[in-house]
């Protein structure tokens, strides 16, 4: 069993979606498990939310709407999803009610808060779902979103020693950082590229369509969204995935 660990509800379809569909169609059962779903607080909300919320156009409660889109996506892809129900960062808030990040999650240093409690959140809601599965995906963290950053660093915490963890590339974030052999995120890791033939390739395609809240955000123009996902495989020959040195020295 194989399981894929996505920050918010379309990152998977996004980076890997190709491969799930590859190994589903091959009969192995994949989870995607997506840490950011739960409903926002009704209370007052930081500039960052309220234009996520403007953006997405889902009204003040929009994650009723993304939990959907991501049950699509996952049956379109043949993946079981599973919800793990923490906030998203821009709805958290310090324990005197001061919202974590003002205004971006994007490029910040993590808030000690989350360090201390969302990071042990995460961790705990994915144990149970770690020591079930033999193959662990999670994102790099390219981009330097807090929720991706804080998201590998509960998996490489609590990941039990056994299991096979293999990192994915954030996309879009990825496209905007070509030298990424370079990046500190990679040190340590060696990467090996998954080749998609038209079905897979159309199969991420309209996973990602399925969340047809969030295209705007991440590709702007959504009609681009085909060519900006076929430009990128091209470009790499598939989709790009990095794994421990010491792993292939094994398989070796």
């Amino acid at each position: 069993m194989i399981l894929f660990i996505a920050p918010h509800l379309d990152d998977v379809a996004l980076s890997c979606g190709g491969l799930v569909w590859q190994l589903t169609q091959r009969g192995i059962p994949v989870t995607i498990a997506t840490v950011c779903t739960a409903d926002p607080p009704v209370d007052e909300l930081s500039e960052a939310a309220l234009r996520e919320h403007k953006h997405w156009g889902l009204g003040d409660q929009p994650y009723r709407v993304r939990r959907i889109e991501d049950q699509q996506a996952c049956a379109r892809l043949g993946a079981q999803p599973v919800h793990l129900g923490l906030l998203d960062a821009i709805y958290r808030r310090a324990p005197n009610g001061a919202p974590l990040y003002s205004d971006t999650v994007i490029g910040v240093s993590v808030h000690p808060e989350d360090w201390q409690t969302q990071l042990s959140a995460i961790g705990a809601a994915l144990v149970p779902l770690l020591h079930r599965h033999a193959s662990v995906y999670c994102p790099l963290a390219i981009g330097g979103h807090v929720d991706h950053i804080l998201t590998r660093a509960a998996v490489e915490s609590a990941l039990p020693q056994e299991a096979r963890l293999i990192y994915y590339e954030d996309f879009p974030y990825v496209v905007h950082l070509p030298a990424l052999d370079e990046s500190t995120l990679v040190e340590g890791l060696l990467p090996f590229t998954v080749w998609l033939d038209e079905r897979a390739t159309q199969a991420r395609l309209e996973a990602i369509a399925c969340y047809s809240s969030q295209l705007a955000a991440v590709f702007g123009d959504p009609s681009s969204a085909e060519a900006q996902v076929r430009r990128y495989l091209s470009q790499i020959g598939g989709e790009r995935y990095w794994q421990p040195i010491d792993a292939f020295r094994q398989e070796d």
